[in-house]
């Protein structure tokens, strides 16, 4: 057989009957969630050649954030709550920098004094602290947390594990550097880094049983001591699955150019399919260069988001004058200020610091930055026209946005998140063709339009002609539409969930009589 570069889901060539291995019966675990996890962090990483002043590699830096926390960090997501972590190299310096306290979870540090010896050796100085499935982790594998929360239930029945592997072998950037692994209906038939027919690629990620640990043993008496071995061992008996995890995030850490190209890759998976076409052709491009930089510095997401919100406040001042050129320079600002509102996301994102409170900042940031610029427009146009009407027409639209936001929130509160990107997913797939109710449909279209990436660049376009009134009634015109269709598209969704009327007796009226009251 040749090599697979099929890329197919299945991982699956043609094999004869005699490659299948054959079924064992072992001991049944169930399908309880995964709450530990064992990370082997003992190597040094000789090739990385004393980078980033000479940090063992389990410290190396890696999109603001060490290896090895990455992966704890990444386990603790989908409800890991006890790392075993065998360290050898530098193990004083690893435990002082990473702790148990600072990261919230419940550390077991390993010395392995072999750490020198194959990387099998490390895996079974666990097996005294783990009498349960768990996950099996390399500390310079970075990964998508998402591929842990897909198989973190899994019921491995009869098998002693499961190792995630890459199909799509076009994508592997050193795959002469990489382990090999040849798979059949999600059996594992064979791995080795020498392996000259394969079909897919070890991302070194497990769930394991701790039947591992007999295997590995059985291995070494056999005199090989890695990892491989003893998953072989594992594989000729047929306890051993394999799961593609698609598209998801993965990538090696030997070397300077893997360290760079893992940080392109984090970059890249910021931008999803949600984003607008400015967002996506304009906005990432840039906020990934700014984001880029911030990831070296300590600024958090939290600490992005406010100074975007005081750079909104002076955009809106700015635009406020009522003047051609500054609204002009107040429009190149509201542009800018879209782009820095990717930052906060993309670095929480990256270093694994997304939140609750992070969200319910995010949202409140961005409502107050839509806010002061609708007010800094309307005072403009009433100290270039001395017109009173805009501020009877700007309170007209702002009251029906709050109300509409107000529905909004209490959504988001039913759906059980603090994002306004679940109200943004449920308003756009109202647009679709099979749509009956025609006025959803158009409010699907609205609010895409109004998302602020579109908002921000179309606002621009027409105040660098420096006619802040045209902007002005062009806003109020699309702002009310969008209050109109975020309300009656929200009270559409709320009504799906448990009643509108009744939602709305019990949280909208209530909040008005308690304010009378007070």
């Amino acid at each position: 057989m040749g090599l697979n570069l099929r890329g197919d889901s299945t991982c699956s060539p043609y094999l004869s009957a005699e490659d299948t291995p054959p079924i064992v019966t072992e001991v049944y675990y169930g399908s309880a969630p995964v709450k530990k996890a064992v990370i082997i962090a003992a190597g040094n990483g000789s090739r990385l050649q004393g980078y980033q002043n000479g940090r063992p590699k389990p410290l190396l830096k890696v999109g603001g954030v060490h290896l090895l926390e990455r992966v704890i960090r990444s386990a603790k997501k989908v409800g890991v709550t006890e790392f075993v972590i065998v360290i050898g190299y530098q193990a004083a310096r690893i435990r002082k920098t990473l702790t148990g306290r600072k990261l919230g979870v419940k550390i077991t540090w390993v010395r392995n004094i072999d750490w020198r010896q194959p990387n099998g050796v490390s895996v079974l100085k666990a097996e005294r602290y783990v009498n349960e499935k768990f996950f099996l982790c390399m500390s310079d594998h970075i990964f998508d947390y998402k591929i842990l929360d897909k198989i973190k239930e899994v019921d491995l029945g009869q098998d002693a594990g499961m190792l995630c592997v890459d199909c799509n072998l076009t994508r592997v950037p050193n795959l002469d550097d990489a382990t090999k692994v040849r798979t059949n209906d999600s059996r594992l038939v064979d791995l080795n880094k020498s392996l000259a027919d394969f079909n897919a690629i070890d991302i070194g990620v497990f769930v394991c049983t701790p039947d591992l640990f007999d295997a590995l043993k059985e291995s070494q008496d056999a005199g090989d001591y890695s990892l491989s071995g003893g998953i072989r061992v594992l594989s000729e008996e047929g306890r051993m699955r394999t799961f593609d995890i698609g598209e998801g995030l993965w990538q090696d850490v030997d070397t300077i150019p893997d360290v760079r190209h893992a940080e392109r890759l984090l970059l890249r998976s910021t931008r999803s399919e949600g984003d607008g076409f400015i967002a996506r052709h304009i906005n990432r491009k840039v906020s990934n260069q700014i984001t880029r930089w911030l990831l070296k510095t300590p600024i958090t997401p939290n600490q992005i988001s406010i100074f975007n919100l005081l750079f909104s406040f002076l955009t809106a001042w700015v635009v406020s004058l009522g003047t051609p050129i500054t609204t002009a320079i107040g429009g190149i600002m509201f542009q800018l200020a879209s782009i820095f509102d990717g930052c906060d996301g993309e670095v929480a994102q990256i270093k694994l610091r997304d939140s609750k409170l992070g969200a319910k900042i995010d949202t409140v940031t961005d409502h107050l930055s839509y806010l002061s610029f609708v007010i800094g427009a309307t005072v403009g146009v009433y100290n270039a026209t001395g017109n009173s009407v805009v501020f009877l027409v700007t309170g007209i639209v702002i009251a029906s946005l709050l109300f509409a936001l107000n529905l909004a929130r209490l959504y988001i509160k039913r759906k059980g998140t603090a994002s306004l990107r679940a109200l943004d997913t449920a308003i756009a797939s109202l647009n679709h063709s099979g749509q009956q109710a025609r006025h959803l449909k158009l409010f699907g279209i609205i609010h895409h339009l109004g998302r602020r990436d579109f908002f921000a660049f179309a606002a621009m376009l027409v105040m660098l002609l420096g006619n802040l009134q045209l902007l002005y009634w062009t806003m109020m015109l699309f702002l009310g539409l969008v209050s109109v269709g975020m309300s009656m598209s929200e009270a559409y969704f709320l009504s799906r969930t448990g009643g509108f009327l009744p939602v709305l007796k019990t949280n909208l009226f209530a909040q008005i009589k308690a304010l009378f009251h007070e």
